[in-house]
């Protein structure tokens, strides 16, 4: 677990690679207006619809992109402490 975290820091501390696929995806749909059936396949693994009526949306790069909001987050605390 400890080395998990340690690579994953690494990797934080390396930057994100722009031709991430998650980043792709994600910079080709940031300002979506209308939800397509392109956008769901690109972005959304499965959707499950529980009996109650709850609906529970499951993101192909979740990880990838907690990765990549960790990355701007250390990012911006960095340039605001150094500014």
């Amino acid at each position: 677990m400890l080395a998990r975290l340690n690579a994953e820091r690494a990797e934080l501390a390396n930057g994100v690679d722009k031709e991430h696929p998650a980043l792709v995806a994600f910079a080709k749909y940031q300002s979506i207006e209308t939800l397509t059936r392109e956008i769901l396949t690109d972005l959304v693994d499965h959707i499950k619809v529980y009996e109650n009526g709850n609906i529970s949306v499951h993101f192909k790069f979740a990880d990838e992109f907690r990765k990549i909001a960790e990355y701007i987050e250390i990012n911006t605390t960095d340039t605001a402490e150094a500014g």
